[in-house]
């Protein structure tokens, strides 16, 4: 009785996170947000409007957010759905890898130029298979292998089942393996 009473005095300090602002939001998911926004445009700028419009989205609806939900998850997903709109209104399904080397792993500082040339340009045949993912297949590969989301979080993210979204990765994975394979 005496532990159920002070388990409940400690309850409301568990419970009682510090209110977090915007700003520090921002500054906390901006690379993210923008990492998964050039993994499905393809394209630095269009990642870096689908940033802005993440963020302003993110702004106006602040006051809607519930705190009791991984903030990560929601703007991950206004994220996603902004950069799927943006490839969308642009009327084309990007076929092209994104030219950025700072989104690829650091380089080996013991590798010599040959290796790190090599891993360049085998990172650039990934990044270009999995651009050349359709929509459905690519937004859950990103957000699996480049975010390291777990399959409940990237249903949480996406909207959909858990069971759904483990057969989208199955899918996607087949399909990216298939490409690799005839890119080798």
């Amino acid at each position: 009785m005496a532990a159920s009473f002070a388990l409940r005095s400690l309850a409301p300090v568990v419970q009682a996170a510090a209110p977090v602002t915007f700003a520090e939001a921002v500054r906390e998911h901006q690379d993210e947000v923008f990492g998964v926004a050039l993994r499905i445009t393809g394209d630095r700028e269009s990642a870096l409007d689908v940033t802005s419009a993440t963020f302003l989205k993110a702004y106006r609806a602040f006051e809607r957010y519930d705190p009791s939900r991984p903030l990560r998850h929601w703007l991950l997903r206004i994220a996603t759905n902004e950069a799927i709109s943006h490839t969308r209104v642009r009327g084309r399904e990007l076929r092209r890898r994104a030219a950025v080397e700072s989104a690829s792993a650091l380089p080996d500082g013991a590798a010599t130029p040959d290796e790190q040339s090599v891993a360049r340009e085998e990172r650039a045949r990934i990044r270009a298979a999995v651009a050349a993912l359709p929509e459905l297949y690519r937004v859950v590969i990103v957000l699996r292998y480049f975010n390291e989301l777990a399959v409940d979080e990237i249903a949480q993210v996406v909207g959909r089942p858990p069971s759904t979204v483990g057969v989208q990765l199955l899918r996607g994975r087949a399909l990216l393996r298939r490409a690799l394979e005839a890119s080798a």
